[in-house]
């Protein structure tokens, strides 16, 4: 049964309010209405148009696992090992909560449960309905005795239907490359997550020494998707222990990282030793129109002779100068 408590509106204006269970979906304060999905539980936030791509049309399990089938045969990998390779990335501990994004028909499931050793609850997202329901069907009555509670819902993992902080760890491979917005969607699992949990991450896309080679163009013809680069830039500037590794052939990349709302630490006001002198905080904030090279250079001799740092003869030099100014005026 599913613990419709954890969802939230993802309207805006609505700052992400609790949502009560009705006979027709899950409803907010404001009236909004998410609907089950047809003769589901399923809440549904967000959803791909019918036909829209290929994970929206009726059969798109079936076609998906075809792909799949491609993907491990040429590259010639054991397809449970992979999994549970990504999978302990993650770290998981037994009653654990984790968020997977873009779960497609569940493939991963199976190795989730079993790293959460009978306790805690894996919450499935995807937007493309097709794909989430069959998931559904295939491992919502399967796994429904492992002691871990799956709770699916079709939406968009650009705009979570989560409060902040609220699991131990996210997870997605394959399809953030075609994310209308990948930085919102690495965003959104962050936000999710509560500080010191893990996030992972993984797609197309050829380490960098594979690009220019024979084996790399083949792969680049076949799919443009594995001239993706890994989007690290995107990556909030508060997370830490950033790692970056491939799998499949160094084909597709996997990025981990744990979340942090702290800042990196940075003391910018730590001075300078040595002619230059000054701080981070003075170098980058305060810097002054320019002069011309002779000037600089009278500056320059005139510090050491002082016996100052060039910071602290300019900004003293420039300070009488405004004093004296002060007391003409």
């Amino acid at each position: 049964m599913s613990n419709y408590s954890s969802y939230c509106c993802t309207e805006p204006g609505c700052h992400r309010a609790p949502l009560n269970e009705s006979p027709e979906g899950l409803r907010c304060s404001n009236g909004h209405l998410f609907p089950f999905a047809s003769g589901t539980n399923v809440p549904v936030f967000a959803s791909e148009p019918e036909d829209a791509n290929e994970y929206a049309k009726v059969n798109a399990a079936e076609l998906h696992d075809n792909a799949l089938r491609w993907v491990f045969s040429t590259f010639e990998t054991d397809e449970a090992g992979l999994r549970e390779r990504l999978i302990a990335r993650l770290g998981l501990t037994k009653g654990a909560r984790i968020l997977i994004t873009g779960a497609g028909a569940g493939n991963d499931l199976p190795y989730l449960v079993r790293a959460l050793s009978g306790s805690g609850e894996i919450f499935v997202q995807d937007i493309a309905k097709e794909m989430l329901l069959a998931g559904v069907a295939r491992y919502q009555g399967e796994l429904s005795s492992s002691g871990v509670r799956l709770h699916f819902s079709i939406s968009d993992a650009t705009d979570l239907p989560f409060c902040d902080d609220v699991f131990d760890a996210a997870y997605h491979f394959g399809g953030i490359n075609l994310f209308p917005d990948i930085a919102k969607g690495i965003s959104e699992m962050n936000r999710v997550v509560r500080p010191g949990g893990a996030v992972v991450i993984g797609d197309e896309g050829l380490a960098p020494w594979l690009t220019n080679t024979e084996f790399g163009k083949m792969l680049v013809n076949n799919n443009p998707l594995y001239a993706c680069t890994p989007p690290m830039s995107l990556l909030p500037d508060t997370v830490r222990s950033v790692k970056l590794t491939w799998e499949l052939s160094n084909c597709f990349y996997v990025i981990e990282f744990c979340v942090s709302n702290d800042p990196l630490p940075l003391n910018i006001d730590i001075p300078h030793l040595g002619k230059r002198g000054g701080t981070i905080r003075s170098r980058y904030f305060g810097q002054l129109e320019g002069v011309t090279p002779a000037l600089r250079e009278r500056i320059y001799r005139e510090a050491e002779r002082r016996g100052l740092s060039r910071v602290e003869y300019i900004e003293s030099a420039l300070r009488d100068s405004l004093t004296n100014s002060d007391r003409s005026d």
